[in-house]
């Protein structure tokens, strides 16, 4: 019986995992250059190609906004990212496929 072992990315981390692989220039979100990204800035960001809703950008700035103040700062996209990228690679699962069925198929 031949088998084959893939790496499989799990697709728990959803939306998370797809962002976190793109590292953004935090420059590009931090539209006024004052050091901080404010949810408006964040949420502009997110939704400009129509791919992410209102709603989604805001609960992803949630989860970012480590210390809850509102603004989110380079560290703390930057731990984000790091986390969301963990989270990803710790989902990875091997998983066998068997290419010869029993059945004669």
């Amino acid at each position: 019986m031949k088998r084959f072992a893939f790496i499989a990315a799990a697709a728990a981390t959803g939306a998370f995992a797809a962002s976190a692989g793109e590292m953004v220039a935090f420059a590009d979100i931090d539209t006024d250059a004052d050091g901080q990204v404010t949810e408006a800035e964040f949420t502009a960001y997110k939704t400009a190609d129509g791919e992410v809703t209102e709603a989604e950008a805001a609960e992803k700035f949630a989860k970012i906004d480590a210390d809850y103040d509102g603004v989110v700062t380079e560290a703390e996209l930057t731990a984000a990212v790091e986390a969301w990228k963990a989270e990803k690679a710790d989902a990875e699962v091997d998983v066998e496929i068997d290419t010869e069925s029993d059945s004669g198929y």
